[in-house]
């Protein structure tokens, strides 16, 4: 793990536990995000301790870690469309909770996005939406 975030970083978390037509969603990701203080090879690094087995972990959830990430790279897009300026921001993904029977992709890419996006900006400015899938959306004021 390195760290390309300088400390004070905001934190962000956000737990999507949901049902739509009697199938279980979830994705709920923690998130650290701050001042990049050295050169990254993308605004989203994996930050997990791969020790920590409440987390899913690369080694056995490859789509789900992409997801996250994915996630992450989303929320600052969703911060940026409401003219936070990210251009040195980076997300460390710090967690993202194990769940063997809901957890789903878009369930934690949306979780990962809320939860960057949460970082910088108010209580309910972003919400979750369901079209087939998870996606974040900007809520109007």
């Amino acid at each position: 793990m390195t760290d390309p975030v300088a400390l004070p970083s905001k934190r962000g978390h956000y737990r999507l536990q949901r049902q739509k037509g009697g199938i279980g969603y979830f994705g709920q990701v923690t998130v650290a995000v701050g001042a990049a203080t050295k050169p990254a090879r993308g605004q989203a690094v994996w930050a997990v301790d791969p020790a920590d087995t409440s987390s899913i972990q690369p080694r056995f959830d490859p789509e789900l870690v992409d997801a996250a990430l994915r996630g992450a790279e989303d929320g600052l897009g969703l911060l940026s469309r409401i003219g936070v300026d990210v251009s040195n921001l980076v997300v460390h993904v710090t967690h993202v909770q194990l769940n063997l029977t809901d957890i789903e992709e878009t369930a934690v890419r949306t979780a990962a996005a809320l939860a960057v996006a949460g970082s910088h900006a108010p209580s309910g400015r972003f919400s979750a939406a369901y079209d087939g899938g998870w996606r974040p959306v900007v809520n109007p004021l």
